[in-house]
């Protein structure tokens, strides 16, 4: 026993003495205490050896508060080279090309008593992207290579508590708790506000399965060997994971909720319209369930309702979303984010396997606007309520985890111009504009367990030559005929 003892403590001396060594060291103490190969006493002195070995090293000098009982340090970095490009009516073409960076850096943590928290710094202010263009901010007599847009921010701090049985609570600037895609959400955002997430799972045996056959073996000399034993049948079951998901996202603050004098008006959209003194909310409702099958089967389905409560400061005045009779200038002045008239239901969906080893996928997603009718008269174009439909499917095979996996996506999108909010909707897949349509297609591959490339291609038109393109993207062109977009990007987890 003593020498088992002694073993521990050499391994965890060569592995490097410092708190995590010690840490799992204690898991496999505690294995042989129940096995009975050493006694608590001896699994105590173990661990009272490693600790104050750990405490000689700058390592084993971490110290963690008595509340915090887990802690992960985690982030990824990306470089990327971009072009997008876009073309008028009249062949005119606007082209960026783009080489950008981005960083993110996160700690989370468990807690004492079931509470747990994170926080995310990364670059970058757009809510929907950490990206940083190289040589974007050498201009204002700062040179070439100046940092003003290098700067570091908070893109997470929450709260958060599970002592609740299948129920987790969180507060703060967060992960997007929803289960969504980037037609209706693009996956950078980290909404603020309050999330309430329920999820349960249900195991329903399906009986054993096939048995394997017994098979024969011989010895070097030819001689038979006695038959081997059937394996053991696996037990089948299904699993079934039912979720439901809310929340109470604050979209924009109203600065101040009560001014002084009577509330103001506004003459933007060519009428009159008295500017809101309360603060615009998202609320989310989500209900949803995923079947796992037995060998590698799964399907999800997720519905989900968004409304919207006040208009803040930002978003008061009605969307419009560009009109093709205008100029280019006098279209991209008219109203591109307003968020009036929209009550969204999202339905994504996905169902998966493996084909032999590799995985596969098919997802789609549909969204309706049910106000679609009031947000198109609000826009001037009252005969185009049937513009409130978005849809998007596709196909993925393959799998990034580890170095040498690869991985295809190919999709479809359409995005009508009534449909869903164009503050939301993906940055890349279209430049944040509605009323388009169009296919892309990435491919992964991974370098190492840790890096991997990645490429990107889109091309997108107008679905509604009678609208404009409504959002404001990197493509100063409203409306646009057409749309494309390429990304090389080399990316790093850590």
């Amino acid at each position: 026993m003593n020498k088992i003892v002694s073993l521990i403590a050499a391994l965890c001396l060569v592995a490097g003495p410092t708190l995590i060594c010690a840490q799992d060291a204690g898991a496999l103490l505690d294995l042989l205490v129940r096995k009975k190969l050493i006694t608590d006493q001896e699994a105590e002195e173990v661990r009272a050896e490693l600790t104050k070995e750990s405490a000689t090293t700058s390592a084993g000098k971490w110290k963690l508060s008595t509340p915090v009982t887990e802690l992960e340090l985690y982030g990824d970095a990306r470089l990327r080279y971009e072009i997008r490009s876009g073309e008028t009516d009249s062949q005119d073409t606007l082209q960026r090309n783009l080489p950008r960076y981005r960083l993110r850096l996160g700690l989370r943590g468990i807690l004492a008593d079931d509470w747990f928290f994170g926080v995310r710094l990364e670059t970058g202010t757009n809510p929907r992207s950490s990206n940083v263009t190289f040589g974007d901010d050498s201009g204002g007599g700062n040179g070439p290579f100046a940092k003003n847009s290098d700067g570091i921010f908070v893109g997470q701090a929450y709260l958060g508590y599970k002592g609740f049985k299948d129920i987790t609570l969180t507060v703060g600037k967060m992960a997007n708790p929803m289960v969504s895609t980037l037609m209706v959400w693009d996956p950078d955002i980290n909404p603020e506000g309050l999330a309430e997430q329920w999820k349960h799972t249900f195991t329903i045996a399906l009986g054993d399965g096939t048995e394997e056959p017994e098979t024969l073996a011989y010895s070097k000399d030819g001689a038979a060997l006695p038959r081997q034993k059937k394996k053991k049948a696996e037990e089948r079951a299904l699993k079934i994971e039912v979720f439901a998901n809310f929340a109470q996202f604050i979209y924009d603050d109203a600065n101040p909720e009560n001014p002084l004098g009577p509330r103001s008006t506004t003459t933007a959209n060519g009428g009159r319209q008295l500017i809101p003194n309360a603060d615009a909310f998202l609320m989310a409702w989500q209900v949803g369930a995923k079947f796992t099958f037995p060998n590698s089967l799964y399907a999800q389905i997720a519905p989900a309702f968004y409304n919207y409560t006040g208009n803040g400061d930002s978003f008061n005045v009605h969307f419009q979303g560009g009109d093709p009779k205008l100029s280019n200038t006098a279209s991209l002045a008219q109203n591109q984010t307003g968020i009036n008239s929209l009550l969204v239901f999202d339905l994504p969906v996905e169902v998966g396997w493996k084909l032999g080893d590799i995985p596969m996928r098919l997802f789609a997603d549909f969204a309706v606007n049910l106000d679609g009718d009031d947000r198109a008269a609000a826009a001037g174009h009252p005969n185009k309520g049937d513009q409130r439909y978005a849809y998007q499917v596709g196909a993925a095979i393959g799998q990034l985890k580890k170095k040498g996996d690869w991985q295809l996506n190919v999709f479809y999108q359409r995005q009508d111009q009534y449909s869903v909010d164009p503050n939301l909707v993906d940055t890349e897949i279209w430049d944040t504009k509605l009323n388009l349509e169009g296919a892309a297609a990435t491919l992964g591959y991974m370098l190492s367990d840790a890096v991997w490339v990645q490429l990107l291609y889109g091309y997108a038109w107008r679905a509604d030559d009678s609208l404009g393109t409504g959002g404001d993207g990197a493509i100063g062109i409203n409306p646009l005929k057409n749309f494309q977009l390429f990304q090389l990007d080399l990316n790093v987890k850590f």
